[in-house]
């Protein structure tokens, strides 16, 4: 969940504050941790540019900030507005963000070493346990994943019992055909849906090269039976206008399945926005998993500071919180993943992302040639 539109294509109009990042990265790289948490002590402070749950998070946040003495602020901009001003900034001497929040497979669309401080695997106590390949982008150790996220099947428990769950293609076809109108997905307005559509895809056509994220007409043609296999089901199926929309029909019991994200059903749980009637899990074709990241503009004011925030960010028990407040995948492997809502064994169904732009296209595709045909 939570990603929006890719980071702009940034090209060859990188030329950052170079002398300014290599000069802290030359002073930090010689600092053992203990120094690196005193420096990061006299700065104080760190903005923190994140797009979502800046509210719940502002009160997470509280802990390290009484840790360690740092103060942390939370813009309250979204995603577009963060990478406009991460853009805009590139070439002053200082910028106003220390720590950006995007989404993992964003940064397929630059080179993070033109734009971030680092790499800070070396720099990160734990570095060497954090992932920094994410939604098929392998970002050279300068991002290291924070939130990890899974699309799942939600479904209204009260309305359908686990042993009834759809676990094959053919499963759902019987189940459409028995429950028409029951089962409801999304094509715009998050990113649930279209990974339906992508694992359906990916398991009718099991050849096509969905790693590669060039667009062919020969990959896009291949996909015609996957067409073939929505249209052929067009009847028994709704196509809802959102992620939110699909959480809020199942939770009311107009739905008995939507495609969801384990996170958001999580965090609405929470805060008691749905029921506990409402769980997911992954089918055995499987659905794709992915996550955010967090860097450190090369430009930053306070990268001390900014390093204890996100070891602390990305640390076991801060990931093991994260599980049980938002329903996350934990990103570091000392946190315990049972806290969340899919079964610890239903995660081995959990897949990448296709690589894009091909995953647009497939999108794309989709609704040009099932929804409006």
């Amino acid at each position: 969940m939570f990603k929006k539109a890719a980071l702009f294509v940034l090209a060859a109009a990188l030329p950052l504050a170079a002398a300014e990042g290599s000069a802290s990265a030359k002073d930090l790289n010689q600092m053992s941790w203990d120094e690196i948490v005193a420096q990061a002590k006299q700065e104080g402070n760190i903005s923190w540019f994140q797009w979502y749950y800046q509210d719940r998070l502002r009160e997470d946040v509280k802990a390290f900030e009484t840790e360690y003495g740092i103060k942390v602020t939370l813009s309250n901009g979204d995603y577009k507005a963060n990478q406009d001003k991460l853009i805009a900034e590139k070439s002053r001497p200082e910028g106003d963000i220390d720590v950006m929040s995007i989404g993992g497979g964003a940064l397929a669309t630059f080179k993070p070493e033109e734009l971030f401080f680092g790499p800070l695997k070396p720099l990160l106590p734990e570095g060497g346990k954090l992932r920094y390949n994410i939604e098929g982008v392998d970002n050279k150790g300068y991002a290291p994943a924070f939130w990890g996220n899974q699309t799942a099947i939600a479904y209204n428990s009260a309305r359908i019992t686990e042993a009834e769950l759809p676990h094959t293609l053919d499963d759902f076809v019987a189940f459409m055909k028995k429950n028409p109108g029951e089962f409801g997905f999304n094509t715009e307005n998050g990113g649930s849906g279209p990974a339906f559509i992508e694992s359906v895809a990916r398991n009718i056509v099991k050849d096509d090269d969905y790693n590669n994220g060039a667009t062919t007409p020969e990959k896009l043609a291949k996909l015609a039976p996957v067409w073939d296999w929505f249209k052929a089901n067009k009847a028994n199926y709704v196509i809802t206008a959102s992620n939110n929309d699909s959480v809020s029909r199942v939770n009311s019991g107009e739905f008995k399945l939507v495609a969801s994200w384990e996170d958001l059903i999580a965090s609405l749980q929470n805060k008691g926005e749905v029921s506990k009637d409402v769980k997911v899990y992954i089918p055995d074709f499987g659905m794709p998993g992915g996550g955010n990241v967090v860097a450190i503009p090369a430009n930053s004011k306070h990268k001390a500071a900014a390093l204890v925030f996100i070891n602390w960010l990305t640390s076991g028990k801060t990931q093991t919180q994260f599980a049980k407040s938002y329903g996350i995948a934990p990103q570091n492997p000392d946190a315990d993943s049972s806290a969340g809502l899919i079964p610890a064994a239903q995660r081995k169904f959990s897949t990448l992302w296709v690589a894009k732009p091909f995953g647009d296209d497939i999108k794309k595709t989709f609704v040009s040639k099932v929804t409006l045909n």
